[in-house]
């Protein structure tokens, strides 16, 4: 008789502990492929077999390819917020921590699993269903990021500029970021983030119009 799975301790897991390890096992397989595959070769067969599942283990927890994949990016937003609030721990106080913030932040997109994300983005703009899984991602992105920004940037957080400039910041780090597509060396995205960064210091620091 097979053995009843068991959790690090030694102790039998629940049931709730199974069906979260499998989910988990899903979403990480998802990403792996995302990112060494795309979103077209990405099939639930595909990622079950990378996962170590059977081929219906993901009809539990994800009816469709795309709920699949949208809830790994999910996945992948929450595990990013955490691991850069675990960074920002580290991060200098005084002038500093501007500049090292944003290469954080820059350096959280830099990266392989953000062209992956790319990719379901560009797949959304004629895929109605994939779309609407990832309109809530982005707004759980969104909260994530603010929520972010201010325990990176807590002396600036209260400024009524600060939300614009944030999502300024995000927008140019993404829009650098899109260079990766076509140069994947990461190159010309290295290259011109120094002036970037400088630009965007400079006007976080910026004393608002009216602030005595």
């Amino acid at each position: 008789m097979a053995a009843t799975p068991t959790s690090g301790n030694g102790a039998r897991r629940t049931q709730a502990q199974r069906s979260a390890a499998t989910r988990e096992a899903l979403l990480d397989a998802t990403l792996a492929c995302l990112v060494e595959d795309g979103y077209a070769r990405t099939t639930t067969t595909r990622v079950a077999e990378r996962a170590g599942l059977s081929r219906g283990a993901h009809l539990h927890h994800f009816r469709t390819r795309n709920a699949l994949v949208a809830a790994a990016i999910g996945h992948l937003a929450e595990r990013w917020t955490q691991e850069l609030l675990a960074a920002a721990e580290d991060l200098p106080t005084g002038r500093e921590r501007l500049a090292e913030g944003l290469d954080l932040v820059w350096r959280s997109y830099a990266n392989p699993l953000f062209q992956a994300a790319l990719d379901l983005w560009t797949q959304a703009r004629t895929d109605a269903e994939l779309r609407e899984h990832l309109l809530a991602v982005e707004r759980q992105l969104d909260r994530q990021t603010l929520e972010l920004a201010r325990r990176l940037f807590p002396d600036l957080a209260a400024r009524p500029t600060f939300e614009p400039l944030v999502e300024m910041a995000i927008s140019t780090i993404r829009g650098l970021a899109l260079l990766d597509t076509l140069h994947p060396d990461g190159a010309r995205n290295r290259k011109q983030w120094p002036s970037c960064r400088a630009m965007l210091v400079t006007l976080l620091q910026a004393e608002p119009a009216g602030d005595d």
